[in-house]
């Protein structure tokens, strides 16, 4: 059994590391939301449709999802710091190289590419976590994990907001490239990817599984699983609102420009999606537990304010700024509440201890489907029927995703509640 002065020291270096991977990953934000950011200027640049603008987005999207399987297998090869910082470095090269389009061909296909390299950035993370935390532990930290990309978002795009006044659409992919790169120099020698055996006490340290369950045993989990109406119920509603959170994502500057907003006032207006996303998702997940796991009634209610909300915000002027930006944070609150929670709770819910990878791949690439959507898609329907048609579209979605989690409100998660203790 080790000595407190040792777990004390051992946790302190633990504490660090955690910090430092929460900051790597939101810094990977700043190679992420340029394009959105810049997705005005750039259409009047090259007199873009918004179709034509949206094909970069969901090219991105349909390489992001295929790139998380291929990446998957990578990192069990290369470890995780070293996908970690492909992963930013490849990010930071393919901003630089945007920064320097002319073409929509190449636009598509260095954003595509930009997409391979951001999905290593959450990838990485889990080896390296899972080498300095014990299960027990995990769901905790892995939680307060889950509001870096959130927190990443809010702070790269009111970077994006300064900066393209200052510099325009390529100078802000240029800024934001050299901001990623000093992040990524400034991380590499802190982050250590497992516990240096001076300060590694066994005891903080749970003992690897020798092998996968039983391939018996998976099977029952995933037929159990893939044979539960409720898990289909779940799929169905996290589609719909993988539309409307990237439709936001990819279209909110857009629209505010278009509307009548200066792009620095859209790119911070923007900005309050994702920070008060990360508060809906503690919220969601905090209020769920006291529920006894219970995530139906969590999931109904924040969508049927999301709803509302986001038919709110479709009909506030641009004039009425302090409203419009009130409307969208609530937007943000009540999205990414459910959304975290069906990602994250829910999907280690139904796949339990033997089957939480195939649930979790299940509902992302699910997930994804909405994503592509999002880009072209939105892109098709602003152009075809206008900004009120391409609400109307996605206040429908939500609307369902009310109903569709109203039939879970009885619902109580699969596994034994002892399967939930280590």
């Amino acid at each position: 059994m080790p000595d407190e002065g040792s777990l004390r020291v051992f946790r302190r270096h633990r504490l660090l590391l955690t910090v430092l991977l929460f900051a790597g990953y939101a810094g990977y934000y700043l190679g992420r939301v340029t394009v959105p950011v810049a997705l005005p200027l750039i259409g009047e640049a090259f007199d873009y449709s918004n179709t034509q603008t949206g094909l970069i987005l969901s090219v991105y999207f349909a390489v992001y999802a295929a790139s998380k399987l291929v990446n998957g297998f990578l990192g069990d090869r290369i470890g995780g710091k070293a996908m970690f910082f492909i992963g930013l470095f490849g990010s930071v090269l393919m901003n630089a190289a945007f920064g320097f389009g002319r073409e929509l061909f190449l636009f598509v296909a260095i954003w595509g590419v930009n997409a391979y390299f951001q999905t290593m950035g959450w990838l990485a993370v889990m080896p390296i976590m899972a080498r300095w935390y014990p299960s027990r532990e995990s769901g905790r930290v892995m939680g307060f994990m889950s509001i870096s990309y959130q927190l990443g978002d809010f702070l790269a795009r009111a970077s994006a907001a300064v900066l393209i006044v200052a510099l325009g659409w390529s100078g802000l992919f240029w800024a934001h490239a050299s901001l990623l790169a000093l992040f990524g120099l400034a991380l590499y020698r802190l982050i250590k990817p497992e516990p240096p055996p001076a300060i590694h006490p066994a005891g903080p340290r749970e003992a690897q599984p020798e092998g996968a369950p039983p391939g018996a045993e998976r099977s029952r989990s995933r037929r159990r699983m893939l044979r539960s109406p409720a898990f289909w119920i779940l799929c169905a509603s996290y589609v719909l609102l993988s539309v409307v959170r990237y439709s936001f994502w990819g279209w909110s500057v857009d629209y505010l420009v278009q509307a009548g907003a200066g792009i620095g006032a859209a790119a911070a207006t923007s900005a309050l999606f994702p920070l008060l996303g990360s508060a809906g998702s503690i919220t969601a997940g905090w209020v769920s537990d006291r529920l006894g796991a219970r995530r139906g009634p969590v999931l109904a209610v924040m969508c049927a304010v999301l709803t509302f909300s986001i038919y709110v915000f479709s009909r506030l002027p641009v004039a009425e700024g302090p409203w419009l930006a009130a409307a969208l944070g609530l937007v943000g609150f009540t999205l990414y509440g459910p959304y975290s929670l069906m990602s994250g709770a829910m999907v280690m819910d139904f796949g339990g201890k033997e089957a939480s990878a195939s649930a979790s791949g299940i509902v992302d690439g699910i997930g994804a489907a909405g994503a592509i959507f999002a880009g072209v898609g939105m892109g098709y329907l602003i152009d075809a029927y206008g900004w009120d048609g391409a609400f109307g579209i996605i206040v429908a979605m939500a609307s369902v995703a009310t109903v569709l989690n109203a039939l879970l409100w009885r619902h109580r998660p699969l596994r034994a509640a002892t399967d939930l203790e280590d």
